[in-house]
C-alpha cells in the first residue's frame, strides 16, 4: 500500500469517525430537548378564614401542571366530583367540599393515569355553612 493511499484512508476513516460522533451528538441533543411528559407539579387546598377546613364547607383544590391535559382529583381515593378538570393558564382548579370530619389525603394527576401523582394531607374539622359564611369550629 503505497504512502498516499494509507494517508488518504486514514482521512476517510477519520471522517466518518467524526461524522458519527456528531450525528450521535445531534440524536441526543434532540432526546434531551424533547418536552417530557405533562404532568401535576403539587396540589394544595385554600384553607377558609383562620387556616382551618370543615365539613360542607367549599374548597378550591388547586394543581399546577406542566401540560394542557385534563388533571383528576381524589379525595381519599375517591374521585372527587366533576374530575376531570381542563387546564386553564398552567393550572388545573376544583370545588371541594368535604363531608366527613378527619385526615384527608387530597391527590391530583394529569394525563392518563401514566404521570406522577401529587398529594397533599389536610385535617377536616366540623363546619358549619350558613350560606354566607362557613364557621369552623
Amino acid at each position: 500500500m503505497s504512502t498516499t493511499t494509507s494517508t488518504s484512508w486514514r482521512r476517510s476513516r477519520a471522517t466518518a469517525a467524526v461524522a458519527t460522533f456528531a450525528a450521535a451528538a445531534g440524536a441526543a441533543t434532540l432526546v434531551l430537548a424533547a418536552p417530557a411528559s405533562a404532568q401535576t407539579t403539587s396540589v394544595s387546598v385554600t384553607p377558609g378564614p383562620g387556616g382551618r377546613i370543615g365539613t360542607s364547607c367549599t374548597y378550591d383544590v388547586v394543581a399546577p401542571v406542566t401540560g394542557p391535559n385534563t388533571v383528576r382529583f381524589w379525595d381519599n381515593g375517591a374521585l372527587i366530583a366533576g374530575s376531570p378538570v381542563p387546564v386553564s393558564g398552567g393550572v388545573a382548579t376544583i370545588k371541594w367540599t368535604p363531608t366527613t370530619r378527619g385526615t384527608h389525603t387530597i391527590s391530583a394527576q394529569q394525563g392518563t393515569g401514566n404521570g406522577p401523582i401529587r398529594y397533599t394531607t389536610v385535617q377536616v374539622r366540623r363546619g358549619i355553612n350558613t350560606g354566607i359564611v362557613c364557621v369552623v369550629l
